[in-house]
This record gives structure tokens, C-alpha cells and sequence, in this order.
């Protein structure tokens, strides 16, 4: 494997290890302010904030490990029961639907993370966040489902083209 493919799959990794963090974290919490409510001390008046936060990040930062390792749903009935040429047809059309989907997920983030960056605009609830910070998880998630369906083109074409024969 050359360096290049090990940087890549070491940030999607690196990035399903934070989305498995935020969701232990989340559990961590909840169950923090549990006991603490019904053991009669103070509870951790952020918790929820934070839940929500770490809920965000696990979402967005998840998604494209999730796609990478074929995780997200399918549809494999109607996949199962296609001639192959159809089902391959489908699938790279489901990938272009999917990058195409991720450039403007990728677009928007980029987007509002410019604006709430220009108007300093600021999350103000038990804690106080620049938006921005949240929002620029919207943009990596983006960019990396765009690099990940790239790759998933480019090896459907491999395939086509008479490469080695690969799971899409």
C-alpha cells in the first residue's frame, strides 16, 4: 500500500475512532447525570448541550468511514435480483447521485461556515461556540463522502475496464 492510500485510510479511521469517542462520551454523560440526579447532587447542567454536540460530530465524521466500509443501507433485494451488468449500472449511478449530494453538502457547510465565520455568530446556550466550529464538521464530512465516491468511481471504472474485480 503506498503512502498516499495509508494517509487516507488512516484520517477515515482517525475520524470513526472520534465518532466512536463522542458516542461513548454521550453514554459516558447520560449516565454520569443519572446517578448523580438520583443519588441527590447537583447534575451537569451542559450535559445535554454537549450530548448534542458530540451526537453532531459522531453523525458527520462517521458518515464517511461508514461509506467507506459499505456500512450505509442498501438496497440488496433488488440488487440480488438484477442481472449483473443492471446491478453494477445501478450501483454507479447510486455513487454519482451520492457525490453529487456530497458537493452540495460539502458547498453548503463551506458556505455557512464562511458566514457564521464573517458575522461572528455564536451558539449561546449553557456553553458559548463560534457556529462555525460546528458547522465545519458539515464541511470535512463533505469533502471526504466526495473523495470516498471518487474512489468508489474510479474503481467501478477499473472493474469495467477489465481490472481485478472488486466489492463496489
Amino acid at each position: 500500500m503506498n503512502t498516499a492510500a495509508r494517509i487516507y485510510d488512516g484520517v477515515f479511521n482517525l475520524l470513526a475512532v472520534i465518532a466512536a469517542l463522542c458516542i461513548a462520551l454521550i453514554a459516558i454523560l447520560v449516565c454520569t447525570d443519572v446517578i448523580l440526579r438520583n443519588a441527590g447532587f447537583p447534575t451537569l447542567p451542559w450535559q445535554i448541550e454537549v450530548s448534542e454536540y458530540a451526537q453532531f460530530v459522531a453523525t458527520f465524521l462517521g458518515a464517511p468511514w461508514v461509506l467507506k466500509m459499505g456500512g450505509h443501507v442498501r438496497v440488496d433485494v433488488l440488487l440480488t435480483n438484477l442481472k449483473p451488468a443492471k446491478a453494477f449500472f445501478l450501483e454507479i449511478v447510486a455513487d454519482v447521485l451520492g457525490l453529487i449530494a456530497s458537493g452540495f453538502l460539502f458547498a453548503y457547510g463551506l458556505y455557512t461556515v464562511y458566514l457564521t465565520w464573517r458575522d461572528n455568530q455564536l451558539q449561546i446556550k449553557m456553553l458559548i461556540v463560534p457556529e462555525w466550529w460546528i458547522y465545519s464538521v458539515v464541511v470535512v464530512s463533505g469533502l471526504l463522502l466526495m473523495a470516498e465516491f471518487i474512489r468508489r468511481l474510479r474503481r467501478a471504472h477499473s472493474v469495467r475496464r477489465g481490472g481485478a474485480t472488486v466489492q463496489i
